[in-house]
C-alpha cells in the first residue's frame, strides 16, 4: 500500500512539473517561487515597475494568498538567508539536510552504545520519547517532522539484531516470577514497600507563580517535561530544582514535591524502566497497590528535612503500623542505592524519643526484612567530585546526567549540587580507616602499573595547586568543606557525620544524635533479632574510585579561592598512559559502575557481623552478582544478567532472591561471595 501510494504521488508531481514547465515558456511569473530572488511585495521589479497584487496573467490573488505572500516577505526580511535552506524549490538540499540529521543522531547514539552500552537510554523507545516532545511544534513544517521521527526511530530500532530479545525484555516478560510460581509455588506473604534511590523519584511542581504556571503538577524531574524544561526554559527549571541555601528547603514561591504511588519511579521516562520490572514480578505473586507501595521522597532534602517538611518518616511508620494491624503482616522494605541510607536513618529515628518514639522493639515487631539493592551504606566517592567541582559521570541517573552534562557547565552544576543537602548524605564515610591513606588502601590492585586509591585526590607536579599536596579521604572532605560557602558549611555540620566509632561508650553517648543515623559506622543495628538484612549488589563494572585534580583558580598565597560558587578545582583530564587504572583523570576501581565495592560490601560482609555494630544478632546475608550484560545490539540495558547500579533492578537472579524473601522463603537465600570483598574487609582496622 505504501509503495503504491508513493508511486501515485510521484506521478502526480511529474504531471505538475510538466504543466509548470509548459507555462514557464509563455509566462515567467507562474514559474517563480516566493523567495527565488530578493524581491518583496511592493518593491520594484526587474523592469522598475512595482509588483501588483495580481499575477502576470491578470488573475487576482485571493485574500489568503495575499496574506501568505506578505507573511513570507516579513519572514524573509527578518531571517534573511537562513530561510533559503527551506525553499520549496530546494528539495535536494532539504533531503540532504534531513539525511544529515539522521546520520548525526545515529552516529552519536552508536558512539554512546559502543562506549557504555548499559548506561545509554533505551533507543527502541525513541519514537515514544520524541513523540512526547511535540517535535512537530519545534521544526519547520517543510521538514516533515512526523516522517523524520519515524525514520530515525526505525533506523535506531536495531532491526535484525536481537530485536525479539529486546522487545520482550522491554515490554515485560514477567520473569523470573512466572517460573518461580510454577516451580517453587511462591505467593505473596509480607507487605512490601519499595524505597527508591537518589534521583529516581519523580518531582512535580505545585507552584503557581511566574514561570511555574506552565508546569503546574507536571514533573520537572522525570518524564519528558524535564527534558523540555531544560532545553527551552533552563532558568526556570534551575529555580525550581535548587534549594534555598539558607534553609535547605524550598526557595520562596517555589514548591516541588515527590510524585506519589508506584508510577513515581517505575519509569524515568517512557521506555526507560527503573522499578517497572520488579513491580511486574511482584504482581505475578499476587501483589497489587493494596499490599505493595513505593515510598518516593524528595531526594534533594537531607533526611532531617524530609521529616521536618514532608513528615516522610512519620508516614512510613504509619503505613507499616496499618499493614500489621489490618492484615497481621510485617513489612519487607526494599531500598535501592541511597534508599538504603534512608532506611538506616528511619530505623534509628523510629526508635528514638526525638523521632518516632516507637521504642526499642518497634523495628522487630514491624519489619520482616530489609533487602538492600545496590545499597550505598558507606557513600560514593563521585559525590565528592560532584560537590567539589561540579563534575561527575553517574552521580545522577544516566539519562538525566546526559542532559545536565550537555546543557549546563560545571559551575552551574556545582551550584545546583551544593544546594541539594540530600546529596551530601552520599559523601564517603569511615575516613582513612575505610578508604586508605597515602600508604595505600584496602582495595589497592596488585598491578604494578596501577596507582593506589589511598590518595582520594591526586595532583601532578605541574597541576598548579601550589602548596596543596595529595589528599586522603579525610583531607579531601576537609578541602570540600573549605570551598563551600558559610551556609553550606552550616547545613553540612547540622545534618551529617562521616567518622567511625570504635567503642560502645561512643555509641551510647551519641545514639540520639540524628547526624550519625545515616552513618552505619557510628550507630548500631536495632534490637531486631527476628529481622534479616539482605545485601544484593553487583560487581565487575568499572567504577570511579579516586581522581586527579588541577587548579582552576589559585591565589598568590597558595590557598584555593572561589567567587560566586565557582569551583576552584577541576578534574585533570590529561591522559596518563603509564598508569593502567586511570582514564581522563579518573582513577577506576571495582564496583557496580557507580558505587565502589568497599561501600557496597564492607558493612554486609564484615562490620555488621561484629558485636559493636550488630549487638543484637540481626541476621545479615550478602549476595554478590557478577555484572554479565548482553551485547548492546541484543539489549541496550544489558539484559537479565546485568548487575550494574541501575540495571540490577532488572536482573533475574536478584529479582528471584527478592521474590523468595517477600514470599516468606528468605531462609533459602544465603551468602554468595565471588569478589575480593572479604579480603579487602580484612585489611580495614575497625573493631
Amino acid at each position: 500500500m505504501a509503495q503504491s501510494k508513493d508511486k501515485g504521488s510521484q506521478t502526480a508531481r511529474q504531471r505538475k512539473n510538466k504543466q509548470t514547465k509548459a507555462k514557464a515558456k509563455g509566462t515567467r511569473s507562474d514559474a517563480k517561487q516566493p523567495f527565488d530572488d530578493d524581491e518583496q511585495p511592493g518593491t520594484p521589479t526587474a523592469t522598475g515597475t512595482p509588483r501588483n497584487e495580481s499575477d502576470d496573467n491578470g488573475t487576482a490573488q485571493t485574500a489568503s494568498e495575499r496574506e501568505k505572500h506578505v507573511a513570507n516577505a516579513v519572514l524573509k526580511q527578518k531571517l534573511g538567508k537562513e530561510l533559503e535552506a527551506f525553499k520549496p524549490g530546494r528539495v535536494k538540499r532539504r533531503r540532504w539536510f534531513i539525511s544529515g540529521i539522521v546520520f548525526g543522531v545515529a552516529a552519536a547514539l552508536s558512539g554512546i552504545l559502543y562506549a557504555n552500552p548499559t548506561q545509554s537510554p533505551h533507543i527502541n523507545h525513541i519514537h515514544q520519547v520524541l513523540g512526547e516532545f511535540d517535535v512537530t511544534s519545534l521544526l519547520p513544517e517543510s521538514l516533515m517532522p512526523e516522517d523524520f521521527i519515524r525514520d530515525v526511530s526505525k533506523l535506531l530500532s536495531l532491526d535484525g539484531f536481537g530485536q525479539e530479545t529486546a522487545a520482550n525484555y522491554t515490554s515485560g516478560d514477567f520473569q523470573p516470577a512466572q517460573t518461580l510460581v510454577r516451580e517453587e509455588g511462591l505467593k505473596k506473604k509480607h507487605n512490601v514497600i519499595l524505597i527508591p534511590g537518589i534521583i529516581s523519584s519523580g518531582l512535580e511542581s505545585w507552584s503557581t507563580a511566574d514561570c511555574s504556571r506552565p508546569y503546574f503538577r507536571q514533573r520537572l524531574w522525570g518524564t519528558s517535561t524535564m527534558f523540555k524544561a531544560i532545553l527551552l526554559d533552563k532558568e526556570c527549571w534551575v529555580q525550581h530544582m535548587m534549594l534555598d541555601k539558607k534553609t535547605g528547603l524550598d526557595p520562596p514561591g517555589i514548591k516541588l514535591r515527590a510524585a506519589k504511588g508506584l508510577d513515581a519511579a517505575d519509569y524515568f521516562i517512557t521506555g526507560y524502566w527503573i522499578w517497572g520490572k520488579i513491580i511486574e514480578n511482584l504482581a505475578v505473586l499476587g501483589y497489587d497497590s493494596n499490599d505493595m507501595d513505593l515510598a518516593a521522597y524528595d531526594w534533594r532534602l537531607s533526611h532531617y528535612d524530609l521529616e521536618r517538611r514532608d513528615q516522610y518518616f512519620s508516614s512510613l511508620k504509619s503505613r507499616m503500623e496499618v499493614a500489621l494491624k489490618a492484615g497481621g503482616k510485617k513489612t519487607v522494605l526494599v531500598p535501592h542505592s541511597m534508599g538504603s541510607q534512608v532506611i538506616q536513618y528511619f530505623m534509628k529515628w523510629v526508635e528514638s524519643p526525638q523521632g518516632g518514639n516507637g521504642g526499642s522493639s518497634w523495628v522487630n515487631d514491624h519489619i520482616e526484612a530489609i533487602v538492600n539493592l545496590a545499597g550505598t551504606p558507606l557513600g560514593v566517592p563521585k559525590t565528592l567530585s560532584s560537590l567539589l567541582s561540579g563534575e561527575q559521570r553517574e552521580t545522577v541517573q544516566p539519562l538525566a546526567n546526559y542532559l545536565l552534562d550537555h546543557f549546563m557547565n560545571r559551575n552551574e552544576l556545582a551550584r545546583i549540587f551544593r544546594s541539594w543537602t540530600g546529596l551530601a548524605s552520599l559523601l564517603p564515610k569511615g575516613g582513612n580507616a575505610v578508604w586508605g591513606d597515602l600508604g595505600g588502601a584496602p582495595d589497592d590492585q596488585e598491578d604494578a602499573e596501577a596507582v593506589s586509591y589511598g590518595a582520594q585526590i591526586r595532583f601532578d607536579s605541574d597541576s598548579g595547586v601550589g602548596r596543596i599536596s595529595n589528599q586522603t579521604m579525610e583531607e579531601a572532605l576537609g578541602l570540600l568543606y573549605r570551598v563551600l560557602d558559610a551556609d553550606a558549611q552550616r547545613l553540612l555540620r547540622r545534618d551529617y557525620s562521616y567518622g567511625v566509632f570504635r567503642t560502645q561508650a561512643e555509641m551510647d553517648a551519641n545514639k540520639e544524635d540524628h547526624r550519625v543515623w545515616t552513618n552505619p559506622l557510628q550507630h548500631q543495628l536495632p534490637r531486631a533479632p527476628n529481622m534479616t538484612i539482605y545485601c544484593l549488589y553487583g560487581h565487575g563494572a568499572t567504577t570511579e574510585r579516586a581522581y586527579y585534580y588541577a587548579a582552576d583558580d589559585m591565589g598568590a598565597d597558595g590557598v584555593l579561592h572561589e567567587e560566586f560558587g565557582t569551583p576552584a578545582l577541576r578534574i585533570d583530564k590529561r591522559q596518563r598512559a603509564q598508569v593502567s587504572n586511570v582514564d581522563i583523570g579518573i582513577i577506576h576501581g571495582e564496583g557496580d559502575g557507580t558505587v565502589p565495592l568497599l561501600s557496597l560490601g564492607y558493612m554486609c560482609a564484615d562490620a555488621w557481623r561484629k558485636p559493636l555494630f550488630n549487638p543484637h544478632g540481626v541476621r545479615v546475608v550478602t549476595r554478590e552478582f557478577v555484572h554479565n550484560p548482553l551485547a548492546a545490539f541484543k539489549d541496550i540495558r544489558g539484559g537479565a544478567g546485568a548487575s550494574d547500579h541501575i540495571n540490577i533492578l532488572g536482573n533475574h537472579d536478584v529479582t528471584a532472591d527478592l521474590l523468595r524473601v517477600v514470599a516468606g522463603k528468605g531462609h533459602l537465600v544465603e551468602d554468595q561471595f565471588n569478589s575480593n570483598i572479604r579480603e579487602y574487609s580484612g585489611r580495614i582496622r575497625i573493631p
